[in-house]
């Protein structure tokens, strides 16, 4: 995580602001639809990060999809998946144990982006799959960005003609455009206004060391179109007043119309583009500082493994429950590609760096909050499933 920011605050903040705004809306609905995500923050960047989470369990959902036993490759076959995944698209219905974890990991994400632009376009890059930065990712990271939306854009300019590159060359790329348009940053305190209106955002308490005194800004009102196979443009900034703006005041993020083909195409599932190896810098290991991403509680949303057994305890339970000093050593080679699998994606480095930081929580509800806050809406993880259950029984064991 950034070391701009007092990492407790910061994690409370994000919790308390999901919170504050999920409770709001769901006071009145059972379930968010695509539409209302794009209106529920007044800070549209943390809209688009929602959508964004959405967006990538909707591309995996489609892959998972594919089988071996038929070609769809076959046009017929990817048009149907196009238009049938489309159709998905447009009927988004979330419920709030499962939007909550998802919204406070987009607060964390859009205050970083507000107050450390250049750490969290560096940690963008370097958590790149196989340290390689693709063309349909650099393009994925230009859509979702409101906030300083220049330097994806940059980055991605810079990639045409190339279907990937080496994570080190875009981080070179990085540095140069941050250099030549540092002075385009956006500035925070409009930003810190939109926040406050739901949740009062003290700098001075979310950073180590920061202080701003601002007049606060008028927030600038735009209809909202469609998600998913649509650009999304990066509204006129606003005019600032010397009055903030009122509660229900809503930023909501321009967005393109759709194709106006008879049958929605769908970009993500396009595989036409070339898949030429990158040529280039040998791979660097990555760098990547953790996350620390913890979101809002809900007991519901815990796993069954986590309730306390009210029956008799038997001798394997008692072995099996009894404490132990390193999470890593207690999992099995099964349990590690399964965890891999199903819980990281198949990605083996993410998988050994969550692990490497829930070993060095101090404490079992420390570590129990990074799984439902932090892991859960980073990988979009089923919190009623075997793998987490089986997770969080091993925590238990850890801090008994």
């Amino acid at each position: 995580m950034s070391n701009k920011f007092n990492a407790s605050s910061l994690t409370e903040y994000c919790k308390s602001y999901a919170r504050k705004v999920a409770g709001d809306f769901f006071a009145h609905h059972s379930v968010i639809s695509g539409q209302e995500l794009l209106k529920l923050s007044a800070v549209s960047q943390v809209n688009l990060f929602v959508i964004s989470s959405l967006s990538e369990k909707w591309r995996s959902d489609a892959e998972r999809f594919r089988s071996p036993y038929f070609d769809f490759e076959h046009p017929d076959v990817r048009e149907a998946m196009q238009v049938f995944m489309n159709t998905v698209s447009q009927h988004i219905s979330v419920r709030r144990e499962h939007l909550e974890p998802l919204l406070a990991d987009a607060t964390r994400r859009t205050l970083i982006l507000i107050f450390d632009p250049r750490h969290y376009f560096d940690e963008a890059l370097r958590n790149q799959p196989d340290f390689s930065l693709s063309a349909d990712a650099a393009h994925q990271l230009t859509r979702y960005t409101q906030i300083n939306k220049f330097v994806p854009a940059a980055l991605e300019e810079r990639m045409k003609g190339k279907s990937v590159v080496y994570v080190n060359q875009a981080l070179t790329w990085l540095d140069e455009i941050l250099m030549q348009r540092g002075r385009e940053l956006e500035k925070p305190e409009k930003y810190i206004t939109l926040f406050s209106e739901k949740l009062l955002l003290d700098p001075g308490v979310l950073l180590r060391k920061a202080s701003y005194d601002f007049t606060p800004p008028q927030p600038v009102l735009t209809p909202n179109k469609s998600f998913f196979d649509t650009e999304i443009e990066t509204p006129v900034a606003p005019t600032p007043e010397v009055a903030p703006p009122p509660p229900t005041n809503e930023v909501v993020p321009v967005i393109n119309t759709m194709d106006s083909d008879a049958a929605p195409r769908s970009h993500f599932l396009d595989r036409s583009g070339p898949s030429v190896e990158p040529t280039g810098p040998s791979m660097q290991p990555s760098q990547a500082t953790a996350h620390l991403s913890e979101t809002p509680t809900l007991e519901a949303a815990l796993p069954k493994a986590e309730e306390e057994s009210t029956g008799p305890v038997t001798v394997g339970e008692t072995f099996y429950r009894a404490p132990i000093e390193s999470i890593s050593k207690s999992i099995s080679l099964n349990q590690k590609f399964m965890f891999i699998n199903q819980l990281f994606n198949g990605n083996a480095a993410s998988y050994n760096e969550a692990i490497e930081e829930l070993n060095r929580a101090t404490s079992y509800d420390q570590a129990r909050d990074l799984v439902s806050y932090r892991y859960a809406a980073q990988y979009l993880w089923d919190m009623s499933s075997d793998e987490v259950a089986m997770l969080i029984e091993i925590l238990k064991r850890r801090f008994a």
